[in-house]
């Protein structure tokens, strides 16, 4: 299975038959780029959470950092253990 395949799967096919809302790209497990984010919801060592113009994502990690965030861009820097959309 390849990675698109991987992410179909964590997101649902349904997810993929309309233009996406956002954009992810995780650097391995140091950092986290986000397109269209609106606003930081929620900000912390452990926890970093975005809202989307629909639903949310939530960074979780150690050390969490924001490296930048202008213009609906976010990186998220530090430990990232796992990305969660809600």
């Amino acid at each position: 299975m390849g990675f698109i395949d991987n992410i179909k799967e964590c997101l649902g096919e349904e997810s993929f038959a309309i233009a996406p809302s956002f954009r992810a790209v995780v650097f391995g497990d140091s950092a986290v780029y986000l397109e269209n984010v609106s606003k930081i919801i929620s900000y912390e060592k452990e926890q970093v959470i975005v809202a989307l113009k629909k639903g949310k994502i939530t960074v979780s990690g150690v050390d969490l950092y924001i490296k930048k965030y202008c213009g609906g861009d976010l990186v998220v820097c530090g430990k990232i253990t796992s990305l969660t959309r809600a």
